[in-house]
């Protein structure tokens, strides 16, 4: 018990420490010009969730319903105010608020900031400071859960900050697909979203995750994660955001210490109005027959700015990887910048490799498909949405319905 602690009595120390640290990446953010959250009640059923959470869910992927996914978690503002694992599941998995999980679970102080350093930012050491819940996620040992698990995190306050720590945990031989969204609801356009996750997968153990992200136009977001990977263990993240925000930076990370490892990252992002957007992922490949790929498919139109980050790193003879950014300008006024980096420790065998591309969409391709009987609108929609590849299991029909439309309004407005 004093060993625990004095470890989290060192943890706030640092983050207190860390408190103006400005971040290496992203425009900084004033903290002190928003205010903390609120906490919210507690609901038994989905009923009692009101229609305007249900919608901003919705649209950040996940449906709400007590039929809907094998568990899910719900957290407005600083609460967790609905957590659901169905009958069918029940002793296969486990899904509810962190901080009653390490109450629960003493052990899993062990996995409390163990992959990301508490004063690694200004925005870590907050979430530290301030804690506002997050969820707990744990698979157990070769379960395999086919029907989607789903997290949800929204804010519902205006000029608020909301920031979170999550943790999940698959255990050796557990599968599972993990969708969150997080979103402001309709009417909520300004405030600050910090979420801190760490993921642990067992050896032999396979996890595709996707985030859906749907702010409000003066939101600052800064989302860290780091994924621990084991032996023959698969990871698969896809990130997704189509509407404008202030600014995003994230930099997840995936450490593959175990051997056959296989990572993959996929950014889907449409950037409009005058957002600033930073994203990018990092591989380290540290074991024999470790592979991944980094992908990102970026549109940016109006006065957006996006820059495309990725990094691989190798330590090991026998690891393999690929880097790879396209952009498609739809404005005069829009930036695309793509930053790659490639790094070999001591393993002359390894095979890293990175390709970009940026331009515009090719009017040989826009006039085809009018010869085809499409109008220009529907021309340039196809293509995009082609381009962006949205192709994401388990995501509700009306959000597959949204996307769609987001493209094609988009496509419309910049004809």
């Amino acid at each position: 018990m004093k060993v625990r602690e004095d470890y989290l009595r060192e943890i706030k120390e640092r983050a207190e420490k860390a408190l103006h640290k400005k971040a290496p990446l992203g425009p900084d953010v004033d903290l002190s010009e928003f205010y903390l959250c609120s906490p919210q009640e507690e609901v038994d059923n989905v009923e009692s969730i009101s229609a305007s959470l249900r919608e901003a869910a919705l649209y950040a992927g996940v449906e709400l319903g007590e039929d809907k996914g094998s568990a899910t978690y719900l957290q407005v503002d600083r609460s967790a105010v609905y957590q659901k694992i169905q009958d069918a599941f029940q002793g296969k998995l486990e899904i509810m608020a962190v901080s009653e999980a390490l109450e629960r679970y003493p052990e899993l102080w062990e996995y409390w900031w163990g992959l990301i350093p508490v004063d690694a930012d200004k925005y870590t050491a907050f979430s530290e400071v301030c804690p506002m819940e997050g969820y707990f996620i744990r698979v157990f040992a070769h379960q395999k859960i086919e029907v989607p698990l789903q997290a949800c995190l929204l804010l519902s306050e205006e000029s608020r900050i909301q920031s979170v720590h999550n943790l999940v945990i698959l255990e050796e031989g557990a599968e599972a697909n993990l969708i969150t969204g997080c979103a402001s609801v309709r009417g909520n356009e300004s405030g600050v979203h910090i979420g801190v996750s760490e993921f642990y997968l067992g050896d032999n153990s396979r996890l595709t995750f996707t985030m859906i992200h749907n702010w409000g136009e003066n939101f600052h977001v800064r989302p860290r994660t780091v994924v621990k990977m084991g032996n023959n263990s698969f990871y698969s993240n896809t990130y997704v955001l189509l509407k404008p925000l202030s600014s995003l930076q994230t930099f997840p990370q995936a450490v593959m210490e175990g051997e056959n490892a296989d990572a993959n990252f996929q950014s889907i992002v449409f950037a409009k109005g005058n957002s600033y957007i930073d994203i990018g992922s990092s591989l380290l490949l540290k074991e024999k027959g470790c592979r991944g790929n980094s992908v990102s498919r970026v549109c940016a139109a109006d006065s957006s700015q996006v820059y495309t980050r990725g990094k691989l790193i190798s330590y090991h003879d026998e690891a393999q990887a690929h880097l790879e950014c396209k952009g498609i300008l739809f404005s005069r006024e829009a930036e695309i910048i793509s930053i790659p980096e490639l790094e070999v420790h001591g393993a002359p065998g390894s095979r890293l490799s990175h390709e970009a591309a940026v331009g515009p969409i090719e009017e040989e391709a826009v006039n085809y498909l009018r010869s085809r009987g499409l109008s220009r609108e529907e021309a340039l929609s196809l293509i995009t949405r082609g381009f962006l590849n949205i192709d994401i299991p388990g995501i509700p029909a009306a959000l597959r319905q949204y996307i769609d439309e987001v493209i094609r309004l988009t496509s419309r407005d910049v004809m």
